[in-house]
C-alpha cells in the first residue's frame, strides 16, 4: 500500500505591527478599561454586547458597552481614534438613531442578552426605561459636530479622569453627579415616585447685624443627615466635567483623605462636629414652628430682628440643590459603598441627623457670580492654616476675585491659549491631566502674562494699544454689563496677539518647539521671557507687529535652546529677556 502523503499546512504569518500600531492598540484598551471601571465603581451593572451584531431598522452593527443601573440604560461607544474618527461618529450615529427608532425591541433584545443583570434589578414597564447614548473619545469632538451629533453625550479624555477620580473616591455615592451630567433627578431613577420636599427642623436663623455677613446674606445653622447631602449636594470643583462653571473655586477629591474619614466613622461610629459650609438654593423657604412643631408662617430673612432658634428650614429634596463650600470629604466620607462590615456601619451613621451645616441664603438679586466670589474668598479664610492652597487654585481664585485685575485677565487668556496655535493642549491646567509633558503656568501667570495684560491705558502694554472705542469702560465702569463683554473682547484680542507673537518664535526656533527632553524652549523660564520681552518690543514699536516682522527680528537670536547649551536656569528669565530683546535693538 502507498502511504499517502501527507501536506504540511502553512502557518499564516503574523502581522507585525508598527509601532504606531502598538501604540494605538494599548489606547483602545486603556479607554476601555478606563470605561468599565468608572462604570462598575458606580455600581452600574456591565452587560457584554461587543462582537454581538444586531440589526435595527435594517442597519447591522454592534455596540461597544451596555451598562444598566435600575431603568437607566446606558449605550456606550468608544473610539481612540483620530482619523477615522469622523466616519465612526457618523456611523455609529446612524445606528443609535436607528435603536431610538425600535425601542421596544432594542429593550427586548438586551433583555434577553443580560437577563442576569436585568434580574438584579425591579422589573420595569419598557415606557419607564431611559436609554442614553455616551459617546467616549480620547479627543475632544468639536462643537460643531457635537450638535450636528446632538443624541450622543460626549465624555472626552479629560472628563472620563475626573469621573474615575471622583467614582474611584467615593464609588456608588458617584452616581448623582453622573445623574447630574445625565439631566436626571431621583423621580427618574427607579420606581416612580413623586418628588418631594425635605423639612429639616430647628434651623437658627441669624440676622445680618449679628453673622456679621455682606447685605442681603443670611446664615442659617441646622442639622442633616449624610444621605440627604449625598443625595442633594454638589461641589463647587474648580477641575469639573462642566465647562461652563467658570465661577468653581474648589479642590479635587482626595481618596486618601476620604479613606481616612471613614476609618474615623468605623471606628468611633461618630461624625465630626465642625459644621459643613453650604450654598442654599433660592427655593429654600423658612417657616416659624408652631405649637406641634409643625410649619407656621413663613418668615422673611431679610424682615427679622432678632435671632429666630425655633424655626423650620424647607429645601426641595433633588439633586444639586446645595452647594458644598467647604466641608466635601467630611460628607463624602459617608459615601454609599460594596457591601463590608465598614459599609455596614457607615450606612447606619448615614441615616443618622447627626451633620451640623452652616448655610449661605442669599437674596434673589445676588448674582451667581458674586455668590461665588464671596464664597471663594470663605473657602480662602477657612484654608489658610490648613493644607497648603495650590498656587494655580489661588491664582483661580484671586481672578474669581476680580476678573479684571492682572491676574484675572491672564488667567482667561492663558485657557484661551492653551485652545490655539501654537499652544494647543501644552499647558497643564487640570489637576487631572495626564500629561507627563506639560508647561506649568503658575509663573507664567505671575511673573509674564499679568504684566503684559494689565488694564492700564498709561503702561506700555496690550491694553494700551488694543483699537477699541469703549476699553476705558474697564476702568470707568466697572461693574456694567458692557464691561464684561468688553472685557470678553479684550481677553480675545491679548489671545490673538500673543499666539501671533509665539507663532512667530515656533517658526524661528523649529526644531526646539518639543517636548522631547532635548529642549529647553517648551520650559517656563523661556516662556516668561519670550513674554517680557515681547512686552519690551510693545514699548519698543509702540504697538504689536505682525508675524513676519517678529520672524525676522527673532532669527537674529543668538540662543541655542538644546538642553546640552542652554545656559539659564530655573527663574533666570530676566537675564533671557534680556537676551531677547537685542532682537529689537538691532538694525
Amino acid at each position: 500500500m502507498t502511504s499517502k502523503k501527507v501536506r504540511k499546512r502553512k502557518k499564516k504569518s503574523k502581522v507585525v505591527l508598527s509601532f504606531e500600531q502598538k501604540e494605538q492598540k494599548k489606547r483602545e484598551k486603556k479607554l476601555h478599561v478606563d470605561v468599565l471601571n468608572l462604570f462598575k465603581r458606580m455600581g452600574f451593572e456591565y452587560i457584554r454586547t461587543d462582537g454581538r451584531p444586531v440589526t435595527f431598522g435594517g442597519q447591522k452593527s454592534d455596540i461597544d458597552n451596555v451598562f444598566l443601573y435600575e431603568n437607566i440604560i446606558l449605550v456606550c461607544e468608544e473610539t481612540s481614534g483620530k482619523d477615522s474618527e469622523y466616519n465612526h461618529l457618523r456611523k455609529k450615529y446612524d445606528f443609535i438613531e436607528r435603536i431610538g427608532g425600535h425601542r421596544d425591541s432594542f429593550i427586548t433584545w438586551i433583555k434577553d442578552i443580560g437577563k442576569e443583570k436585568f434580574g438584579r434589578f425591579t422589573e420595569y414597564l419598557n415606557a419607564r426605561y431611559r436609554i442614553f447614548y455616551l459617546y467616549f473619545t480620547e479627543n475632544t469632538i468639536e462643537e460643531e459636530k457635537r450638535s450636528l451629533y446632538n443624541k450622543f453625550k460626549y465624555i472626552d479624555g479629560r472628563n472620563l479622569r475626573y469621573f474615575l477620580k471622583i467614582a474611584d473616591s467615593i464609588r456608588y455615592s458617584a452616581r448623582n453627579e453622573f445623574y447630574k451630567y445625565l439631566g436626571l433627578d431621583f423621580k427618574h431613577v427607579g420606581e416612580a415616585i413623586a418628588s418631594q420636599r425635605e423639612n429639616i427642623h430647628s434651623a437658627v436663623i441669624s440676622p445680618e447685624d449679628v453673622s456679621g455677613m455682606p447685605l442681603g446674606v443670611h446664615l442659617v445653622s441646622f442639622v442633616m443627615t449624610a444621605k440627604e447631602l449625598l443625595d442633594c449636594a454638589y461641589v463647587f470643583r474648580k477641575e469639573n466635567w462642566d465647562q461652563e462653571t467658570g465661577y468653581y473655586y474648589q479642590r479635587l477629591i482626595e481618596k486618601k483623605k476620604i479613606n481616612s474619614i471613614r476609618e474615623f466613622l468605623t471606628r468611633e461610629k461618630r461624625t465630626f462636629i465642625d459644621s459643613i459650609i453650604v450654598s442654599l438654593p433660592n427655593d429654600a423657604k423658612f417657616y416659624s414652628a408652631n405649637k406641634t412643631g409643625g410649619k407656621g408662617d413663613p418668615i422673611d430673612p431679610k424682615s427679622i430682628s432678632e435671632v429666630t432658634s425655633n424655626a423650620i428650614i424647607e429645601i426641595p429634596y433633588k439633586i444639586n440643590s446645595i452647594g458644598i463650600i467647604d466641608g466635601q470629604h467630611r460628607v463624602f466620607g459617608h459615601h454609599e459603598g460594596p457591601d463590608n462590615k465598614e459599609e455596614e456601619i457607615i450606612a447606619d451613621l448615614r441615616n443618622k441627623r447627626h451633620l451640623f451645616v452652616t448655610g449661605l441664603y442669599y437674596q434673589n438679586d445676588f448674582k451667581e457670580s458674586d455668590k461665588r466670589k464671596f464664597e471663594s474668598q470663605l473657602f480662602l479664610e477657612i484654608n489658610s492654616k490648613q493644607k497648603r492652597v495650590d498656587a494655580q487654585l489661588l491664582q483661580h481664585i484671586e481672578s474669581l476675585q476680580d476678573p479684571l485685575s492682572p491676574i484675572g485677565i491672564a488667567m482667561s487668556v492663558i485657557q484661551k491659549l492653551n485652545g490655539r496655535t501654537p499652544f494647543v493642549n501644552l499647558f497643564i491646567l487640570s489637576e487631572i491631566d495626564e500629561k507627563k509633558n506639560g508647561i506649568k503656568t503658575p509663573s507664567i501667570v505671575k511673573f509674564g502674562l499679568q504684566q503684559l495684560v494689565e488694564i492700564n491705558n498709561d503702561k506700555e502694554g496690550l491694553f494700551k494699544y488694543w483699537p477699541c472705542e469703549d476699553k476705558m469702560l474697564l476702568i470707568t465702569d466697572k461693574e456694567s454689563k458692557q464691561a464684561e463683554d468688553i472685557r470678553k473682547e479684550y481677553v480675545s484680542f491679548c489671545t490673538e496677539m500673543i499666539g501671533k507673537f509665539f507663532n512667530a518664535v515656533k517658526s524661528s526656533q523649529e526644531e526646539a518647539w518639543t517636548f522631547d527632553g532635548k529642549s529647553k524652549l517648551l520650559r517656563v523660564t523661556a516662556i516668561v521671557a519670550f513674554i517680557q520681552s515681547f512686552e519690551k518690543s510693545i514699548e519698543v514699536y509702540k504697538g504689536v507687529k505682525d508675524i513676519p516682522f517678529y520672524q525676522k527680528k527673532l532669527s537674529q537670536l543668538k540662543v541655542d535652546f538644546m538642553q546640552e547649551k542652554f545656559p539659564y536656569v530655573s527663574s533666570q528669565w530676566p537675564k533671557l529677556a534680556e537676551e531677547i530683546n537685542k532682537c529689537w535693538t538691532s538694525v
